[in-house]
């Protein structure tokens, strides 16, 4: 097998793996920016090369052989290696003052973080572009698609470097607007006469109202649904619906009252790093800025127990959280 190995060129295993993972010759065509044809020609000789049938042909698709999953496996390792190499080779041709490529959910990113790196720049004089990618998928951090993540699943690839900065609380707010028209719910079983905005994404499931209500009544009181924080943001604030937020959203300029309904949804908030990334001090930095970002001895609010909104909007008798949040909220 070792030297039938020597004869697959690379491109051939490449295109066998997004087969492989998608399941379909025509989606790794698309994917691959290849005609069908090619990526079926493509598979044929490497099967030829390797001397046994690696995908069954079926009407609804492919499947993998038990030899093919074999070569999926060792693929694989061969593809880490290969991004290694390219991430290695990359970060030596960079010097001090190379860009940082951070991911991260876009709320975080947009309502929390931005204000915090911009002031960070500017206390620190830092040299460094960042390049923030905001969206509410996790980025393959081992393919180099960001340096950095912040996400709100725990990584699950074992090569990377991960650790849990913190917790997101997430609380019930709704326009005042809203509730004047509508009247403020004092329990859940109060929702069932009221409009609900929810957020779903890749890492943030539903409110999964159905489960609670039954469908109908579910899909009769979600009058608005979104992937996006800042939409999500505006659609509450402008008298949508009720919809969940950070508990520090109002703290941090957010035009929303809390609805208390006597629940706490929390989800983990995970930092994940390629392990050549650390290797850079600029990278060390930047995840030790990140880490403070989410410290929960200074912002108490991303720890283990939830904090009422009412409880962050106290925290404004301490000086140093005052001062920040004055500047963000005149900003705003």
């Amino acid at each position: 097998m070792e030297h039938q190995w020597r004869n697959a060129d690379w491109n051939s295993i490449r295109v066998f793996l997004a087969v492989a993972r998608l399941y379909s010759f025509r989606k790794a065509s698309d994917e691959l920016a290849m005609s069908v044809n090619t990526v079926r020609r493509t598979i044929s000789r490497l099967e030829d090369i390797l001397g046994y049938p690696l995908l069954f042909r079926e009407s609804e698709g492919v499947r993998l052989t038990d030899e093919g999953r074999r070569v999926v496996l060792a693929a694989r390792d061969v593809e880490n290696s290969v991004s290694d190499m390219w991430r290695v080779a990359s970060m030596a041709e960079r010097d001090a003052k190379g860009p940082i490529r951070l991911a991260i959910t876009e709320g975080l990113g947009s309502f929390w973080l931005t204000p915090r790196i911009v002031d960070h720049m500017n206390a620190t004089g830092a040299q460094n572009r960042i390049e923030l990618q905001c969206a509410m998928r996790s980025v393959d951090v081992l393919r180099m698609e960001a340096d950095i993540s912040v996400q709100l699943e725990r990584p699950n690839r074992p090569e990377l470097k991960t650790k849990r900065l913190g917790y997101l609380h997430l609380k019930p707010f709704a326009s005042r607007s809203y509730l004047e028209n509508f009247g403020r719910p004092k329990n859940v079983a109060d929702m069932v006469n009221h409009r609900v905005v929810e957020q779903q994404t890749d890492q943030l499931r539903g409110y999964e109202l159905d489960k609670i209500f039954g469908p109908q009544i579910a899909d009769r009181m979600v009058r608005m649904k979104t992937n996006f924080s800042s939409a999500h943001y505006w659609a509450v604030a402008k008298g949508a619906g009720i919809g969940l937020m950070p508990n520090y959203a109002r703290a941090i300029g957010g035009n929303v009252e809390h609805v208390d309904l006597g629940f706490d949804f929390r989800v983990e908030i995970w930092l994940a790093t390629h392990p050549e990334v650390t290797k850079s001090a600029r990278h060390r930095n930047f995840i030790d800025f990140l880490t403070e970002s989410f410290d929960e001895r200074k912002f108490p609010w991303f720890g283990a127990k939830t904090m009422t909104p009412e409880q962050i909007e106290a925290e404004f008798s301490r000086e140093d959280l005052r001062a920040y949040f004055e500047g963000f909220t005149a900003s705003s």
